[in-house]
């Protein structure tokens, strides 16, 4: 199902999925839009994916109502100056994650090989496309190098469709039902996955297809797969893991949110 890839010149291109509520937050707003020292979460990830010097294209998915918020955030002189080598667009997300995803890879699809369109992405049908979360704003740009990185030499060795950055669990872990353990597996067996995911575009789009194809279908995967390597492995592509970051971290309560603050003011 998958072969080695000449990945030397492809184009990067990130999707930010930025259409969450923030309900767990406790905010009265999209989570994305939340600020943290004065700036939000999705400038925030923006930030970290221009500084990376290696995107040249992003989509961020947010909901239809937030349209108008982004257009003035994108308006920012600052932030146009902050990322000028990386041109940003927005898109539609859907009510979960894996159908945000989805719609911003039906973007990333019209704009291959289309010159007009995407100069970064001219006369190729095939790219290098990073999954993250406005929620994980903090990511180091280092990492998200070293992401990329990581998908082009496994694309080019034919040993993964794409790389997912790991922390250890340091916790023990136990299987549950119905209030009762049921089991405690090995933690040498187990890590704790972050943003960005980095994948072959074709795979990837491939992947999505048939798990969306499931949904539809009303398949037991349904709605299963909280990141997007889950939807790699249902589509049995291999995934490679590089190492994370703490400052990776995904701001999703208020004690998330106060850490991330923390982060910010060191």
């Amino acid at each position: 199902m998958f072969s080695k890839t000449d990945t030397a010149a492809l184009p990067v291109v990130a999707v930010i999925a930025a259409a969450g509520s923030g309900t767990r937050l406790g905010a009265d707003q999209p989570k994305a839009f939340v600020e943290l020292a004065g700036r939000t979460l999705v400038e925030r990830a923006l930030d970290g994916l221009a500084s990376s010097g290696v995107v040249g294209r992003t989509f961020v998915m947010i909901s239809s109502d937030m349209q108008g918020r982004m257009a003035e955030i994108l308006d920012d002189p600052a932030n146009q100056a902050a990322w000028a080598g990386m041109r940003v667009s927005t898109g539609t997300g859907g009510s979960e994650r894996s159908d945000s995803v989805f719609a911003g890879l039906q973007l990333v699809e019209g704009e291959l090989g289309s010159p007009v369109d995407c100069v970064e992405c001219a006369q190729v049908d095939e790219a290098i496309v990073l999954v993250h979360d406005a929620a994980r704003c903090l990511t180091p740009p280092a990492m998200i190098a070293q992401v990329v990185e990581q998908v082009r030499a496994h694309g080019e060795a034919g040993t993964a469709a794409g790389v997912v950055p790991t922390l250890p669990v340091t916790d023990t872990i136990k299987t549950v039902e119905g209030g009762t353990v049921t089991g405690t597996p090995a933690r040498d067996g187990l890590v704790a996955v972050q943003t960005p995911q980095g994948f072959l575009f074709s795979a990837l789009m491939d992947a999505n297809r048939k798990y969306q194809a499931g949904l539809e279908l009303g398949r037991g995967h349904a709605r299963l797969a909280t990141d997007d390597a889950s939807i790699m492995e249902l589509a049995d592509y291999p995934v490679a893991i590089t190492d994370g970051d703490d400052r990776a971290m995904k701001i999703t309560t208020p004690r998330d949110f106060a850490i991330a603050e923390m982060m910010v003011e060191r």
